[in-house]
């Protein structure tokens, strides 16, 4: 197996600060106002509730604050300069990812750069990246998997420096940085090990025989998990998180393991990798796969694989998988779409770059949807705009409702209601009452929140019954944008009614 041919050399000074005008360009005028996903809104309501009630609050781990420690320590840090003004917490977060959003432009050029030797790839890739589905949603809305992201391409430039090095005592330096800059990926979102295989990948590519550097992927990536371990206790004190302990991981596990076992399940499960990327780049690319595996072009095919592979099957089967899990793989991806017009046609390598995105911008209509994004950004951006809208305007009348007792039933907008209670209330109380259900109670309020999934409409009243007796909510007030509530009605339940948020939407 050869190392990577080197191209061109030249050296383009043009080409990094052209990029990251380009990403601030496409990404900061279109940062979203308010939270762009639900699991953006749940940390939102961790972050309140832990710095109003500590670490074993009732929110405490409404999502998997666990997996995202630091930027829950972030979050909460920023919150006390601001004098607890929690209506700043989605433009905070939403900011914050398109700050490091332009960040990551430099390291990603810089790697591919020197992987290849050749600045025209490294352009060519980052420029598709930049107008990728996943990763431009992921630049406008707040989630930490994109400063995770930021830190693990940090991580490989100083391993891949190391490699590339055999001064010893530089060496030392640059794999002791690429281990502290992957546990910081790690403490922002813990899922990064799951493309750990690049370490290994990397050093096969360069082909490195040395007895230092054969185990320094190893150390990097086991020293990088003990520390996660450690600091991660540090920052978040006792939590019951779901991967504090065997048992929490394995009911998550049994809980979220999907087994495709029809069409329709590969397909609801395959989509979100292929409208992460854009759907041109994903047939291209697997287009791409293929001409290299008959060309047993090892070295490219242990790049991508080595990256790739693990998060994407990984996320293929767990329920709930969406555009933003598969964001990590795009990159790699793109490079090697991008190094195959480099081979088959360097003078319009550019040109065809932008014919990819454009193929993305057309393969489908533009859309709302954060789990199966359109490669037609800027139409799907106003969107988006309007259904976070609809969302906080839904979540402000749901929270005004005059009345003593409120029952929520619904799933993805409940959050968005919570967050509006707790940033606005003077002072509340919150308490976890099932799975996924919780009360509020502030002031001689009482709001109950149901996580209310309905397969078939049918079983409404069915479903209905239960929670009911389970929660004793006869005197409850019951509202929801999420399902019609006649059947409710139809049984003598007092009902407040709004505008249905259709589910496609998401």
């Amino acid at each position: 197996m050869s190392p990577f041919p080197s191209g061109t050399r030249e050296n383009k000074a043009y080409y990094l600060p052209l990029l990251i005008i380009i990403s601030i360009v496409s990404h900061f005028p279109f940062v979203l106002n308010g939270f762009g996903e639900i699991d953006a809104a749940k940390i939102g309501v961790s972050v309140i509730d832990i710095l109003n009630h500590g670490s074993d609050a009732a929110f405490s781990n409404f999502y998997f604050t666990d997996v995202i420690p630091l930027y829950i320590l972030y979050l909460k840090w920023f919150m006390k300069l601001l004098n607890y003004n929690y209506s700043y917490l989605p433009a905070l977060m939403n900011y914050t990812n398109a700050v490091f959003g332009t960040l990551i432009i430099i390291p990603a050029f810089l790697l591919i750069r020197q992987i290849f030797r050749n600045p025209t790839i490294a352009f060519c890739s980052v420029f598709a990246l930049i107008f990728a589905p996943a990763f431009f949603q992921s630049t406008i809305m707040g989630f930490p998997h994109l400063i995770a992201f930021f830190f693990l391409l940090l991580s490989l430039c100083c391993y891949l420096s190391g490699l590339d090095t055999d001064r010893v005592g530089t060496v030392s330096l640059l794999m002791l940085l690429s281990c502290l800059f992957l546990t910081t990926a790690f403490l922002f979102k813990s899922d990064s090990v799951l493309v750990a295989g690049i370490y290994v990948g990397l050093l096969f590519v360069r082909e490195k025989r040395n007895r230092w550097k054969t185990a320094s992927p190893f150390l990097i990536i086991v020293i990088s998990g003990i520390l996660f371990l450690l600091l991660r206790d540090l920052i978040i004190g006792p939590t019951s998180g779901t991967t504090m302990s065997k048992d929490g991981m394995s009911k998550w596990y049994n809980y979220s393991i999907v087994i495709p076992s029809a069409i329709e399940h590969l397909l609801t499960q395959g989509k979100p990798i292929a409208y992460a990327a854009g759907i041109a780049t994903f047939f291209l690319g697997g287009t791409a796969l293929i001409y290299y595996l008959i060309k047993k072009r090892a070295d490219l095919l242990i790049f991508v694989i080595s990256w790739a592979a693990v998060p994407t099957i990984f996320w293929f089967f767990l329920i709930g998988n969406n555009a933003r899990h598969n964001m990590l793989s795009v990159l790699p991806v793109l490079v090697m779409i991008i190094f195959l017009f480099h081979e088959k046609a360097p003078r319009f390598i550019i040109v065809l770059t932008a014919m990819l995105i454009l193929g993305n911008f057309f393969a489908v209509p533009a859309s709302p949807s954060i789990l199966r994004p359109s490669g037609n950004l800027f139409k799907s951006h106003a969107l988006l705009a309007d259904r976070i809208s609809r969302f906080q305007s839904g979540a402000k009348e749901i929270a005004g409702i005059p009345e003593d007792k409120i029952a929520v039933l619904g799933f993805f907008h409940n959050p968005h209601v919570i967050f509006q209670i707790l940033s606005s209330a003077p002072s509340y109380r919150a308490f976890k009452i099932g799975r996924e259900d919780y009360k509020i109670q502030t002031g001689d309020k009482e709001y109950v929140f149901i996580y209310f999934v309905l397969i078939d409409p049918a079983d409404m009243k069915k479903e209905t019954d239960k929670v009911l007796n389970e929660y004793s909510l006869h005197k409850h007030v019951f509202t929801s944008v999420t399902y019609d509530l006649k059947p409710l009605r139809d049984m003598g339940l007092k009902t407040r009614s709004f505008d249905i948020i259709e589910r496609t939407a998401l």
